[in-house]
């Protein structure tokens, strides 16, 4: 799976993430860290269609929160244990 969906099509740099209030970088890290924990934690023979479905919805749920800029490990862990849940998808173990 992860030979045909490369991470660096989902990530962002501080140019790409939108207004910020001066903090784009801080947004632009902050929502990589969660993309590459998803890529981190998911099962490597997850379905890829669903994989990217799962990678596709990360920006738009993220894109107006300003939550963003606090995330933490454990918030990361929280938003990515509901992730994989909602689309029924089971972690590496």
């Amino acid at each position: 799976m992860y030979d045909v969906i490369d991470i660096h099509e989902f990530l962002f740099d501080a140019t790409e993430v939108g207004q910020w209030e001066g903090e784009e970088e801080l947004a632009a890290d902050n929502i990589n860290r969660i993309y590459h924990k998803v890529y981190e934690v998911i099962d490597p023979n997850t379905d890829p269609q669903l994989f990217r479905e799962m990678l596709e919805a990360i920006w738009p749920y993220w894109q107006h929160q300003p939550g963003l800029l606090d995330v933490d490990d454990e918030l990361i862990e929280h938003f990515v244990t509901f992730l994989i849940d909602e689309f029924e998808v089971e972690p590496e173990e």
